[in-house]
C-alpha cells in the first residue's frame, strides 16, 4: 500500500527541500529537526554510538573585553536551498518591474540577509521544561531474566563544562555562567514516584550514597534501583563514569519491565563566541578569530591535551575501529586541503582550524541515518555521509590531526515547540585565549580557555540553545590510563542481560515549555578570514 502525505503548499525542509508540514517539527525525508533545530538519529538501542552491547544577555563585548583587532574578519551567510530559490524569485521580480531596480539592487544586501534570517532555525532564550525519558528492557525469552541497566545523573551544566569557576583572577575565581539547571529528577514507575536527592548525589565532597544493600524497590515491579558512587571499571558495582544510578532486577517472561525518569530543567541559550549573531549570554566574553591563542598554548592550559588532544585514535569500539582517528591517510589529506584555506599568518592559531574544519564537514557530508554501529570519522568522509554523531567523529578526528583537545557531550534535543525529542551527541572542544587578551583583563594564564559546544550537524558553532539537554560530558575512567576508557564504559557497559533481551527508550515532553526572554536565530555563515594588508 503506497502512504500518501498531503502537505501545505510551498512548505518545504530548509536542508533538503522535501515537503513538509507545517505541523512537523521533523523532516521525514531527511530526519532533521526543522523548527528550531536540526538533526539527531535515533538508534534502536536508544544511545549515541552503541553497537552490539557486551553488558537576559548583553548586545556585543563588554569594555574590558574589547581589544583592537590584528587582521581583518568578515563573515557572509550561506545560502540553504531554500534561500537560493527565494533569491531567483526575487531577482525575476526586479526584472519584471523594470522602475523597481535602482531601489532593489541597492537594498539587495538587506534583502537577502533579510532572507537568510528567515530560514533559520529559531530557538528560545530561556526554556523551563519537564520531560519524560522512558526506559524499557524487554524479554523474548520463555523464562525470566535478570539484567542491569545505569544512567547518569546531570550536574548543572556551566559555561565551563560541569564546572562551578569560569577562570581565576587576580580577584579571586570568577564564577561561571549556569547555562541548565537540574530543578528535578524523578523516577516513576505506575504510583511509584521517587524525587532523587540530585544535589547530594553529585556533590564532591561527601555525596550521598546508596549501595546495592540500601535498594528502593521500584512500585509493583521486580525491579530497584540504587546509587553507590563512583568507581573504577573494573567493579561493575560501582559507576566508572560518574555519578549515576543503577537499575537492576527481572524482565519477566515474554515481557517487559519500564521506569520514567522525569527531569524537570531551566536551560539558557549560550554562546562561547564573541561574534554569534544571536544576542545571547555569553557572547560578550566570548572566543574569536583575534583573540585566541596558538597551538602551544593548549598544552599549557589545564589538562586537556593530556587528557584527549595527545591521542590521535579514541573509542575503540566493537568492530575495532575508533571512532575519533587522526591517524587515517584520508583524514590526514583532508586536513591539509582546510589547511590550504587559512592564511599563512594564521597558521597556528587553534581556532581558525577548527572553525574551517566545522564549515568543511558541513559542505562535503550530506545528513543521513547512521549505521548500527556509527561511523567513525574516516568512513563518514569516505561514505560523504553522517548523522550528527557520525559527523561529529569526523569533526573531532580532523581536530586531533592537530591536537585541538576535543571530547563528547550526550543527551537529547529537540524544537523550538519541545514537541518531538531524539537522543543526541554532539562535542566539545578547548581553545585557549591569546596571553595578551588573558594579560588584559586579569586573568590567570592556565585558567584562560573556553570549553564550548560544536553541533556540525545543527550548526551549532561554540553554542548550546536551551532545546539541546545535556546530561553526560566525557569523563575519564577512574584509574584507567586506556584513552576513552570512560566513553566506553558509558556505552558498552551501561547495560547488561541476556541475548533475547533488548533496551529501547523513549523522549516526550510534559505539559508545555515555558519559553521567556523572546527568540534568536543562527543562520549558517562562511567566516572569511583575511589577511590585513
Amino acid at each position: 500500500m503506497v502512504q500518501r502525505c498531503y502537505v501545505v503548499p510551498m512548505a518545504r525542509c530548509p536542508y533538503c527541500m522535501s515537503p513538509v508540514s507545517k505541523f512537523d517539527e521533523i523532516c521525514r525525508t531527511c530526519g532533521r529537526i526543522i523548527t528550531g533545530s536540526a538533526g539527531s538519529s535515533q538508534r534502536v538501542s536508544g544511545q549515541f554510538n552503541t553497537g552490539p552491547y557486551s553488558g537576559g544577555a548583553i548586545s556585543g563585548q563588554a569594555p574590558q573585553m574589547m581589544r583592537a583587532p590584528r587582521r581583518m574578519q568578515t563573515r557572509r551567510r550561506k545560502k540553504s536551498k531554500l534561500g537560493k530559490l527565494v533569491f531567483v524569485s526575487v531577482i525575476a521580480c526586479v526584472f519584471v518591474f523594470t522602475p523597481a531596480n535602482e531601489l532593489a539592487m541597492s537594498q539587495w544586501a538587506n534583502v537577502s540577509t533579510q532572507i537568510q534570517d528567515l530560514t533559520a532555525p529559531v530557538y528560545p532564550m530561556e526554556s523551563t521544561y519537564t520531560v519524560d525519558r522512558t526506559l524499557t528492557m524487554t524479554n523474548k525469552d520463555v523464562d525470566n531474566h535478570t539484567f542491569k541497566y545505569s544512567f547518569a545523573v546531570p550536574l548543572d551544566r556551566t559555561s565551563k563544562g560541569m564546572k562551578d569557576s569560569m577562570w581565576l583572577t587576580d580577584d579571586g575565581p570568577t564564577e561561571a555562567d549556569k547555562i541548565q539547571e537540574v530543578i528535578s529528577m524523578k523516577i516513576i514507575s505506575g504510583n511509584f514516584n521517587y524525587e532523587l536527592p540530585v544535589d547530594a548525589i553529585t556533590r564532591d565532597i561527601s555525596p550521598e550514597l546508596r549501595g546495592i544493600e540500601q535498594a528502593i524497590p521500584i512500585g509493583d515491579t521486580e525491579t530497584y534501583m540504587f546509587w553507590p558512587g563512583e568507581g573504577d571499571s573494573s567493579d561493575s558495582s560501582y559507576c566508572s563514569f560518574g555519578p549515576c544510578v543503577k537499575w537492576e532486577g527481572i524482565t519477566p517472561a515474554e515481557g517487559e519491565v519500564s521506569i520514567v525518569i522525569r527531569y524537570t530543567i531551566k536551560s539558557t541559550a549560550y554562546s562561547w563566541w564573541s561574534d554569534f549573531s544571536g544576542n545571547v549570554q555569553g557572547s560578550s566574553t566570548g572566543i574569536s578569530l583575534e583573540t585566541t591563542g596558538t597551538y602551544l598554548d593548549i598544552q599549557s592550559r589545564s589538562d586537556h591535551y593530556n587528557r584527549f588532544a595527545k591521542h590521535s585514535e579514541w573509542f575503540k569500539r566493537s568492530d575495532n575501529s575508533y571512532a575519533i582517528d587522526g591517524t587515517n591517510a584520508k583524514i590526514i589529506e583532508a586536513a591539509s586541503v582546510i589547511d590550504s584555506q587559512i592564511p599563512e599568518d594564521l597558521s597556528e592559531n587553534p581556532y581558525a582550524f577548527a572553525r574551517k574544519a566545522f564549515e568543511y564537514v558541513q559542505d562535503v557530508i550530506t545528513y543521513g541515518r547512521g549505521k548500527d554501529i556509527p561511523r567513525s570519522g574516516p568512513s563518514c568522509l569516505s561514505d560523504k555521509v553522517g548523522d550528527c554523531d557520525e559527523q561529529s567523529n569526523l569533526w573531532m578526528s580532523l581536530l586531533r590531526t592537530k591536537k585541538i583537545p576535543t571530547w563528547y557531550e550526550f543527551g537529547a534535543l529537540t524544537g523550538y515547540t519541545f514537541k518531538t525529542w531524539e537522543p543526541h551527541g554532539w562535542s566539545n572542544v578547548m581553545l585557549p585565549y591569546d596571553s595578551e587578551w588573558c594579560e588584559d583583563n586579569g586573568i590567570v594564564i592556565e585558567t584562560c580557555f573556553v570549553e564550548a559546544s560544536v553541533d556540525v550537524t545543527n550548526n551549532m558553532w561554540l553554542f548550546k540553545p536551551p532545546t539541546a539537554l545535556g546530561l553526560w560530558i566525557e569523563a575519564e575512567d577512574l584509574d584507567s590510563g586506556t584513552p576513552g576508557q570512560g566513553l566506553y564504559d558509558y556505552f558498552y557497559r551501561i547495560w547488561a542481560c541476556n541475548v533475547l533481551c533488548s533496551y529501547g527508550e523513549t523522549w516526550q515532553t510534559v505539559g508545555e515549555a515555558v519559553t521567556t526572554g523572546g527568540t534568536f536565530t543562527n543562520p549558517q555563515i562562511v567566516e572569511e578570514f583575511k589577511t590585513t594588508q
